[in-house]
């Protein structure tokens, strides 16, 4: 008997270094994988560390019954981990947030009464703000982790949602409308998206591609996210 006992609970010592073994891999490389979509001045370290908390909770719930495999279990739950890290760091002020806030609202006004995606121009006027001071406010929004982020939905993670039926669903309409609220961009904001999302490109690299400045394509990418974020809004009124 006390020999089945130590049996079983060496067992479940054995199986949960291995899964901690597996997920430490995992966790560098969803670290450095995120790392290239931020800021250089977020330390992959940070996020390592945030990630190995997320990991060793992962581990402690894990049950095979509910997820045959620990993987995407385990790569949702370290994600999650990371970016609750980069919320609490998020520099972004108060006052900024009602700035971006009015930013995608206005927006949205342009579009309705355009019918079509406002330029840069058209924007900082309606702010009633020098161009430049537009274009320096959207960097600001690139440079803040949290703000910063499209909400863009990884496949694996609409694959492996679990078995829950709403959340799943959730993701994919989530998914569905980020699709096609991209594809109504303007031509140059979707190839900065493709090079930055897709091909995992960084800003530099992507500004010697098209021939502009870091700054500028940080920009640029603040201004799209701004301009997702409107568009999502408009389609969940």
């Amino acid at each position: 008997m006390l020999g089945h006992a130590v049996h079983k609970v060496y067992g479940r010592e054995s199986k949960r270094d291995e899964l901690v073994r597996v997920g430490l891999t995992r966790v560098r490389r969803i670290a450095f994988r995120m790392a290239r979509r931020l800021p250089p001045n977020v330390e992959v370290d940070d996020l390592i560390s945030a990630g190995t908390e997320g990991l060793l909770k992962a581990v402690n719930a894990y049950d095979e019954k509910v997820n045959p495999r620990f993987e995407p279990y385990a790569d949702t739950r370290i994600r999650g981990a990371i970016l609750d890290e980069l919320r609490a760091a998020d520099p972004m002020t108060r006052h900024g947030r009602r700035r971006m806030a009015e930013v995608e609202k206005t927006i949205r006004e342009l579009r309705q009464e355009y019918g079509t995606e406002p330029t840069e121009e058209e924007i900082s006027a309606r702010l009633s703000i020098p161009l430049e001071q537009f274009q320096k406010l959207m960097e600001h929004l690139a440079r803040a982790p949290a703000l910063g982020r499209l909400g863009e939905v990884e496949p694996d993670e609409i694959a492996n949602a679990g078995k829950d039926p709403e959340g799943l669903l959730e993701q994919e309409r989530l998914h569905s409308k980020l699709i096609s609220a991209i594809g109504k961009l303007p031509q140059r904001t979707q190839l900065v998206l493709a090079l930055y999302y897709q091909e995992e490109c960084t800003q530099a690299e992507i500004g010697k591609i098209l021939d502009v400045t870091e700054s500028r394509i940080c920009q640029l990418l603040g201004e799209a996210t701004a301009r997702l974020r409107s568009r999502i809004k408009s389609d969940s009124e």
